[in-house]
């Protein structure tokens, strides 16, 4: 088995969790980083895992949904309202919580639908703060 890689994918993103500290209930944005790998056997035919084009292009199009969006769990889409002169736009995502650790994991589940292949995320939440996942995991 070999890993290809592409770095530095970003978007950016509002939400609010249930951290630590109550200002993170607060609705907040962060500017994303997005590393991902891809895992496989080498296609004889094409010489490659799968090519960086096609990859990149799958990243980017997923990530659109998430881009300059309030990101929200689907169990609170019920008692969200917005209101405003601004554009209302919402991702919700079928987990618990809209932590970057389930942004990350929804994003690795959505690459591997798509590639078939073993997938490995890695999120930054700002510069320094970062989430691994793999899909499926180990």
């Amino acid at each position: 088995m070999m890993k290809v890689g592409v770095e530095g994918f970003n978007f950016d993103s509002t939400h609010y969790t249930k951290g630590s500290s109550e200002k993170c209930l607060n609705l907040h944005g962060h500017t994303f980083r997005l590393d991902v790998e891809v895992e496989g056997e080498i296609d004889p035919e094409t010489g490659m895992i799968i090519d960086f084009t096609l990859m990149k292009d799958a990243v980017k199009e997923i990530l659109a949904d998430y881009d300059h969006k309030v990101i929200v769990p689907k169990r609170d889409i019920d008692n969200v309202i917005l209101s405003g002169p601004f554009h209302k736009c919402i991702k919700t995502i079928d987990y618990p919580e809209a932590t970057t650790e389930y942004i990350a994991l929804d994003i690795a589940k959505r690459l591997y639908e798509k590639f078939k292949k073993k997938v490995r995320v890695k999120l930054y939440e700002g510069n320094r703060n970062y989430v691994i996942v793999e899909h499926p995991s180990t």
